[in-house]
Parts: structure tokens; sequence; C-alpha cells
């Protein structure tokens, strides 16, 4: 009864945004944390509310790019140990970074620091950002959604900042934004159930 009151209050049950949608986002938080098994039960959920395959794949693409954005945190780290050998030398960053600012408004700082580590790496987050979050199907807005439910699941408060931004930026309102966080803590709770599913099934004969 817990569960199904969860599942109507927290997932499904949901009014903001399309059923589709909200089961594609409980896939992705799958995919990012697991279990697989969760991750299935949501596309099969997807694909009976109408998900196309190639807005299964949009969301797969903007859940891979959320959590390889959440490496970057290792730019930090590096700086932090205050060797000037392990920092980057190359100004071409600085032009990068520049003109990421014109086009978008904001330079996240994980950027700035990444740009201090390896102008290569900042490069290629660029690269992957531009490939990963380009959607053949999925609505942008959506996209976002799916990378900004990703980074609160991992707990990564810089992209959850940047993706709640490019949400808004594409038309994404507080009640949208509610249904996001309800249908993440389902899921990021719905592990303790999932992984413990042998326990409770072997608890009869004990």
């Amino acid at each position: 009864m817990e569960q199904f009151n969860e599942n109507n209050i927290l997932y499904l049950g949901r009014k903001n945004i399309p059923k589709k949608i909200l089961a594609i986002i409980a896939m992705s938080v799958a995919l990012a944390n697991g279990p697989k098994e969760s991750a299935k039960i949501h596309f099969k959920l997807a694909k009976r509310y109408g998900a196309s395959n190639d807005e299964i794949v949009d969301a797969m693409r903007a859940t891979k790019m959320a959590l390889m954005s959440s490496t970057l945190d290792v730019a930090s780290s590096i700086i932090d140990m205050g060797k000037e050998e392990l920092l980057n030398k190359d100004t071409d960053s600085e032009i990068i970074l520049r003109k990421l600012k014109a086009e978008t408004g904001i330079v996240p700082e994980r950027l700035s620091l990444t740009a201090t580590v390896s102008t290569s790496l900042l490069k290629e987050h660029l690269r992957e950002r531009d490939e990963l979050l380009k959607p053949k199907a999925l609505d942008k807005k959506y996209i976002f959604a799916i990378a900004y439910a990703v980074s609160v699941s991992i707990h990564d408060r810089e992209c959850q900042k940047v993706y709640l931004d490019q949400f808004i930026k594409n038309g994404g309102n507080a009640a949208e934004l509610e249904d996001i966080i309800a249908v993440t803590r389902f899921l990021t709770g719905n592990r303790a159930f999932v992984n413990g599913l042998e326990i409770l099934r072997s608890m009869n004969g004990y």
C-alpha cells in the first residue's frame, strides 16, 4: 500500500508533466544510479505511454551528459593541490570561455576551473555537450529536465544549477519542477525496495 501511494503521489499521479515524460525521467534516474531492472521497468512504462525510440535515446544521451559533466569536478581538486606544473598554460581556454558566455550568457564555475587545468578537456566537454544535448525527438525543455533530475540524484549541485537554468530558459515552470523533484525522490528512495526484493522474498523462510 505504501508503494502504491508513493507511486501515485510522487510519480505517475503527478499532473504537470505528461506521464510519458515522467516515465522517461524515472528511467533516466534509474540508468544513472541502478538497478538496471528498475530502468527497464520505467522504459516499458514510457513505451506504454507512447515514447518513441528516438525519445528514449535522447533521454539516454542527456543522462550520459549529466554523468560525464559531474566528473569535471576533478578540476577543483587538481587546482587545490597548488602544483603549477599540473595547470594549463594555453591561453585558448580564455577565448573559448568568452565565446561560451556570449552564446549562453553563463559560464559555470566548473568550466572555468576546467579551463585552468586543460584546454583539451574543456573542448571535449563542449563537443560532448553539443552532441548529447541535441535531441532528435524530445522537447529541449525535457532534455534539461532529465539532466537536472540525474544531477539531483547524484548530488551534483553545480550541474543542478546549470541544468535548472536551462530548463527554465526553455519554458519550464515551478509546477513542472516540483514534478521532476518528486519523481527523482521516488526513484532514489525506491532503490531500497528494488534492491531488497530478494530479502523480502526470503523473509517467509524465517
